[in-house]
C-alpha cells in the first residue's frame, strides 16, 4: 500500500536572536505546515474482536492543540483516528460520514454547542457510543451526560495512561478489542 503524505498545521515559536542586545526575547506564534505520514493500518493496531478491523475513533474537541495531542495519544495506543470535529453539529456530520466505532467527546464545544446533546443524537440515530472527556465533572453535568448512555468518562487533564484505561474499559463494555 503506498504511503500518503498529509500536511498538518503546527504552531512554532520565533524568538529574537539570543545575541541581540535590543531587549528581551519575545515568543511569536507562527503556523507552519509540516509533512506527516497518513498512518496505514499496522500490526500493532487495536482490532475489534467481532470484525477484526482496526478500532476507528472520532475525536470531538474544540481546542486545536489538545485535539492534536489527543490524536497522537490515540494513535500511539494503536487506534485509528478516522476524523475530528469541533462542534456539536460537526460531530453529528462527522459521525454520519466516518461511522466510527467510538467517539471521544468533549462536553463544552465551539460555537456554544454541547457535546452531550451531540452524543445523544449520535447514539439515537447511529448507535455510536461516546466516551466523554471534560474538565466539567460536577454532579449536574454527569447526571445530564447519562442520557447519552456513555461508555465512560475521562476528566481533564488526562494523560496516555488514563486514556488507555478508559478506552480499554469502553471497548470491553462494547465487547470490542481489549488491550
Amino acid at each position: 500500500m503506498p504511503e500518503l503524505t498529509v500536511l498538518r498545521a503546527v504552531e512554532v515559536f520565533a524568538t529574537d536572536s539570543p545575541k541581540s542586545k535590543a531587549g528581551p526575547m519575545y515568543a511569536l506564534p507562527k503556523l507552519r505546515l509540516v509533512h506527516t505520514r497518513q498512518k496505514a493500518p499496522q500490526s500493532s493496531d487495536r482490532l475489534d474482536s467481532e470484525s477484526g478491523e482496526p478500532v476507528r475513533i472520532l475525536i470531538v474537541e474544540d481546542e486545536a492543540i489538545p485535539a492534536m495531542l489527543l490524536e497522537e495519544m490515540v494513535e500511539d495506543l494503536g487506534f485509528i483516528v478516522c476524523g475530528k470535529a469541533v462542534s456539536g453539529p460537526g460531530a453529528v456530520m462527522a459521525a454520519e460520514d466516518y461511522r466510527p466505532d467510538l467517539i471521544l467527546m468533549d462536553i463544552r464545544l465551539a460555537q456554544g454547542t454541547d457535546g452531550i446533546e451531540a452524543a445523544v443524537e449520535i447514539r439515537q440515530r447511529l448507535g455510536i457510543p461516546s466516551l466523554f472527556m471534560s474538565a466539567f465533572s460536577d454532579k449536574a453535568t454527569m447526571a445530564r451526560a447519562q442520557v447519552a448512555r456513555p461508555v465512560g468518562f475521562v476528566g481533564k487533564p488526562y494523560d496516555e495512561t488514563r486514556l488507555k484505561v478508559a478506552l480499554d474499559a469502553a471497548l470491553k463494555t462494547l465487547g470490542g478489542a481489549e488491550g
